[in-house]
């Protein structure tokens, strides 16, 4: 606030009143306002108090829209990552991607007032990640995380005037379920031969990723201290997070073991002992692109450009489909959610695989001697 005297061009004075509120605990509620042309101090004065209560109110109403969404996210996020919570489910790289994820599909909210945000705001963002051709677990993913900033935005009593999130009660919308890409046996096969036969620089990623189904971040941290080639098992206990370059616990939080099958026992010992690391240091594999190469390779020699993570699901529906038991999958891959282990098991076909075997509708003749009947063949 100021009161400023200035004298014009032919010695007459006067008085210019500025004033400036802001909100304490909203910064973004900011009003101002200047009067010039007041002819004694007096009047200055009395104009000044007008604008202090004038802006006082204005403050006073954009409090009462509550924060804007880009400021609930961010307090959100100092929250969870602050002593004081008691919670520790979410690491430093997870409160990173909901952050990320927030200013990515609900950009469009970010200076409005979070009290202000509408359902059909919602359920335009629900419709956004369709268009752009996310997956279904995507979008849930998102919808789940909006209401939880949310709601702790409400229960924090930082965003006022409402009860639910703006997506809360949305049906999540349904894609087409198309079956995901995966390799058979003898791909697998020609994968790793011509990886071989090529010298291939990722080939001993490959063969492990197919040999014992880890992640890629487990591949990327096993040491040779967790491989015991006497006891033919391998102790999968780290990982390695690359966005925030440490090795922590395993996705799941707990520690598994992998049987060292005689192929994979083979391939072990033909890998150099270099370092501590099981497997090589790739400039490409520290970069993240494992996805890509593999991608590429596969396009090169005829295959499916499948994803790196997808060599994990072959390793899985190659032990179902051999008669493994997948709860035994389950636990070798380190799998806790039993719809995950449904999927693959869907994927081998192995719940299928037999059940028309007791049909028997062909009529005694034409089942006697095999011959081929055409619905062209009956008239009416």
């Amino acid at each position: 606030m100021a009161i400023k005297e200035w004298i014009g061009l032919h010695g007459e004075k006067g008085f210019s009143v500025y004033v400036n509120l802001r909100s304490r605990p909203m910064p973004h509620v900011r009003f101002q306002k200047r009067v010039m042309g007041l002819k004694t101090m007096t009047e200055a004065i009395r104009t000044e108090k007008a604008l202090v209560k004038e802006l006082t109110m204005k403050v006073a109403q954009g409090e009462g829209h509550g924060f804007t969404w880009r400021m609930v996210v961010d307090k959100w996020a100092a929250f969870v990552d602050s002593p004081y919570f008691m919670d520790r489910r979410y690491n430093p790289a997870t409160v990173k991607d909901y952050v990320s994820m927030m200013s990515t599909w609900t950009k469009d909210w970010l200076d409005k007032p979070a009290a202000e945000i509408s359902r059909g705001n919602g359920r335009e963002v629900l419709d956004r990640v369709l268009v752009m051709g996310r997956s279904k677990a995507f979008q849930k993913r998102l919808k789940n995380t909006i209401n939880m900033i949310f709601n702790w935005g409400i229960e924090s009593k930082i965003i006022r005037g409402v009860t639910h999130s703006p997506v809360f009660g949305l049906k999540i919308v349904l894609k087409e379920d198309k079956k995901p890409e995966i390799l058979k046996l003898e791909e697998l096969r020609l994968l790793l031969r011509e990886a071989r036969q090529r010298n291939h620089s990722w080939y001993p990623i490959w063969v492990m990723a197919l040999l014992t189904g880890m992640r890629n971040g487990e591949l990327y941290a096993l040491k040779w201290s967790d491989v015991d080639l006497e006891k033919k098992q391998i102790t999968v206990q780290t990982s390695y997070n690359k966005r925030t370059r440490e090795f922590k616990s395993t996705k799941a939080g707990y520690w598994r073991t992998v049987p060292i099958s005689s192929e994979l026992s083979s391939e072990l010992t033909k890998i150099k002992l270099q370092n501590d690391f099981v497997l090589p240091r790739l400039k490409d594999w520290d970069q993240g692109q494992q996805a890509r190469i593999l991608k590429d390779f596969c396009k090169m020699i005829g295959l499916a450009p499948i994803k790196f993570h997808t060599l994990r699901a072959c390793f899985a529906t190659q032990l179902i489909s051999d008669g493994v038991e997948p709860i035994k999958v389950m636990k070798v891959c380190g799998w806790m959610d039993l719809k995950t282990m449904a999927r693959y098991v869907r994927l081998a076909g192995v719940e299928e695989k037999g059940v028309t075997d007791r049909l028997k509708i062909l009529p005694k003749e034409i089942e006697a001697f095999g011959e081929v009947v055409r619905l062209s063949d009956f008239k009416n």
